[in-house]
């Protein structure tokens, strides 16, 4: 059947929206009223559904922009940096915390103190007031059930370098995400000889090179690895999904013992067109109320703060939280990642 000039014009046009969204997951706006453009490298399923929850409850309509699961937040940091004093959005919603201090280390983000973050402990907020954390996920070692007995699981980061292990264990890439913020955190935690004395053996163990933590999650669940370093809502959703395998908490080196964790964070652009809207949204990230639905919805996510009726959803055992320099961090993540790709390569 030839094309009608109306069915020609309707198909360009979902090719440009299509393009658009694949392009930074620009999507258009369709409502009237209020709006708020927020940048987000977190999971859709959960984004989105806050997304429409703050929209009832405010009438504030959320533009979204978002990430792909291969750059992370990488791609997110690096176009808000570009446009840095001149934002095309409102808000910053990142699902760690490195890149975050990136951008208020380049002066990028505009200073807020939500009240809502009042109770929001110390060291998961900015001094300046120019980010706060909420909802943690947990670093953790995920492992084949089918090829591994749980007691037999290494405890450490260290046992990624036992030679028992040997060609069975994978880490994710460390140029994106949380795996580049936890490895550069052991850098500045270890020091650079003790660091980069186990990323080596790990490599002279075998250890799989992975292109993210899902990756690291398919591995394992598939059996191609016995177990896997990767976050705890990758471990939840292989649970979820019935594959053979279970996780523990990480800890890290005998020399720094405790459970990575990794917060969201969330920041107000500086110079953005919708400061009132901006700020509305980032309280209500904050409140208590949006950390116990992260936790209780499938995110699994661990309040930062003591929320009454509720247990940490990822069982810590005996560890406690590890406290990072995050002001360090901002400054060293993105120089140290690539050295410590180039030692973790064959």
């Amino acid at each position: 059947m030839p094309l009608n000039f109306k069915t020609l014009l309707l198909g360009c046009t979902l090719i440009l929206i299509a393009a658009g969204v694949l392009l930074f997951g620009f999507v258009p706006r369709h409502a009237e009223g209020p709006t708020v453009v927020v940048y987000t490298s977190v999971d859709p399923e959960y984004a989105l559904a806050l997304f429409e929850k703050f929209t009832k409850e405010s009438g504030i309509h959320v533009e979204p922009r978002t990430d792909s699961e291969a750059s992370k937040s990488t791609g997110m940091a690096e176009r808000l940096l570009q446009m840095k004093g001149r934002p095309d959005g409102d808000v910053v919603w990142n699902s760690e915390l490195s890149l975050t201090q990136v951008l208020a280390n380049a002066d990028a983000l505009e200073p807020y103190a939500s009240p809502n973050a009042a109770e929001i402990p110390a060291s998961y907020k900015d001094t300046q007031n120019r980010w706060a954390g909420f909802g943690c996920r947990a670093r953790v070692i995920l492992f084949n059930t089918n090829l591994i007995k749980r007691e037999d699981v290494p405890r450490t980061l260290e046992g990624f370098a036992d030679p028992k292990w040997k060609d069975k264990c994978t880490v994710p890439k460390p140029l994106f995400g949380t795996t580049r913020s936890h490895f550069v955190s052991l850098v500045l935690a270890l020091g650079e000889e003790k660091a980069f004395k186990l990323f080596h053996a790990w490599r002279d163990n075998g250890v799989v090179i992975a292109e993210s933590n899902s990756d690291v999650r398919e591995r394992v669940a598939n059996g191609y690895s016995t177990i896997g370093l990767t976050d705890s809502d990758d471990a939840f959703e292989a649970l979820a999904g019935k594959k053979p395998v279970d996780f523990i908490v990480a800890d890290q080196t005998a020399d720094w013992h405790g459970a990575y964790l990794i917060p969201n964070t969330v920041a107000i652009l500086k110079n953005c067109k919708h400061g009132a809207e901006a700020k509305k949204f980032v309280d209500f990230l904050l409140r208590p109320e949006t950390e116990a639905w992260l936790a209780e919805h499938g995110a699994h996510q661990i309040p930062v703060r003591t929320l009454p009726g509720m247990t940490s959803p990822v069982p810590l055992g005996d560890l406690k939280p590890i406290v990072v320099d995050v002001e360090q961090l901002g400054k060293s993540v993105l120089p140290v990642a690539d050295r410590i790709y180039d030692a973790l390569k064959k």
